[in-house]
């Protein structure tokens, strides 16, 4: 998955193309794997199948966002948040009900499928074709398939959405090279800085989250009805979060997502039982894993609204990364509760308690335009109005 987010260039190939591979990629190697002679024939594609994953969610979820209107953007986030919990959901039974690993491989390989179809009818993000490409006449078909899909009278023809001729602020020409979006993060030291309090933000909540879905089977007898509660938490946090991101903006919640999460598992360390099968850890641990998801979902969008357009494939892909990291060392949390539930509660306290504090320096992205260019990303953090070249187009 690191290899794979770090290899794809999702500001170079565009939203759509990124996706597509990552699709094309986890679906063939999901129904190969089905068919593994061995282990390590089946290790090689499941590595594909992490690539091609990882490759396809990043791309996707920034190809949506992309596409919704800054007032629904929260809605649309909260949607492909919880449809994902809902997958976490329909897999668990599918494993009650398909004991043998092959036919399951198998089943999640035609969902895929069903997912890769639809994306070969959509358009990429005209944002994408007109900051990284500078190519206005197929924004304006992107605009018309949403138009279109819409009922909505819009004409794009009648509309001039930017300056070609005229370079950008940063004195670049059109479609930079990837050496000189690197070079953005050493120039303008605010893109740096919100970049790697992403990336810990990121890497802390993959590894908080995958070290409860790999944990649950040591906090309760049944493995499949720890992993139901767990999906139904995930599913009931990702639709709680709307209110807040909402109303008291993304940095508040955000932070404070990590902050209860803290506390709760502080609240686990008390040794209280409700009864015999039910125990004050192992609520203290569904709320916590809770507001771990929501912190998980919004700092999807926020990090989509932080990242400048030119830049946004680029630093999702960073943050993927990180999450990545988090997520490969998480489930050793399952070895760490069997061998200490009281010094593994306690590391899952810190560090929550760090991605919250360092979330507090990032700003709030509630009610803004999203930056189209770093230079726009560095001028706020200044104080200073980006240049209206750049802006024409960013509602």
């Amino acid at each position: 998955a690191v290899v794979s987010t770090q290899s794809t260039g999702y500001d170079l190939i565009g939203r759509k193309l990124g996706a597509l591979v990552g699709y094309a990629t986890v679906t063939v190697a999901t129904f190969i794997s089905a068919f593994s002679p061995s282990i390590e024939f089946f290790f090689v594609f499941r590595f594909l199948q992490g690539a091609g994953s990882y490759i396809a969610s990043t791309g996707g979820f920034v190809l949506i966002l992309e596409y919704t209107a800054s007032k629904y953007r929260v809605n649309s986030s909260i949607i492909v948040q919880a449809v994902f919990a809902l997958g976490y959901l329909f897999n668990t039974f599918v494993a009650y009900i398909v004991k043998d690993w092959h036919w399951l491989v198998g089943v999640e390989g035609l969902l895929l499928v069903a997912a890769f179809i639809p994306l070969l009818l959509i358009p990429d993000s005209p944002r994408y074709f007109l900051t990284n490409k500078r190519d206005e006449k197929r924004a304006k078909e992107s605009l018309k398939w949403l138009a279109r899909i819409n009922g909505s009278d819009f004409d794009a023809e009648t509309v001039r959405l930017t300056d070609l001729e005229i370079e950008d602020n940063e004195g670049k020409a059109p479609n930079p090279s990837f050496m000189e979006t690197m070079r953005d993060f050493l120039k303008y030291r605010e893109l740096l800085i919100q970049l790697l309090i992403q990336m810990w933000m990121w890497l802390v909540t993959g590894f908080l989250y995958y070290g409860f879905s790999f944990s649950w089977s040591e906090l309760g007898d049944n493995i499949y009805l720890s992993y139901i509660f767990a999906a139904v938490g995930e599913i009931l946090a990702y639709l709680g979060i709307g209110f807040p991101i909402r109303y008291i903006g993304r940095t508040r919640s955000v932070m404070g997502f990590y902050l209860l999460a803290s506390v709760t598992f502080l609240l686990a360390l008390i040794p209280l039982n409700f009864s015999s099968t039910f125990t004050l850890e192992q609520l203290s641990c569904l709320i916590g894993s809770m507001l771990v998801s929501a912190a998980f979902a919004a700092i999807y969008l926020f990090s989509v609204e932080l990242s400048p357009t030119s830049h946004r494939g680029k630093m999702l892909g960073y943050c993927s990364s990180a999450a990545r990291i988090g997520s490969f060392c998480g489930p050793q949390a399952a070895l760490l509760f069997s061998w200490n539930k009281t010094a593994t509660l306690i590391l899952f306290t810190v560090l929550a308690a760090s991605a919250g504090c360092l979330c507090y320096r990032l700003p709030d992205t509630k009610g803004v335009q999203t930056p189209s260019t770093a230079a726009e990303v560095q001028q706020r953090k200044d104080g200073v109005t980006a240049g209206t070249t750049e802006n024409k187009y960013a509602a």
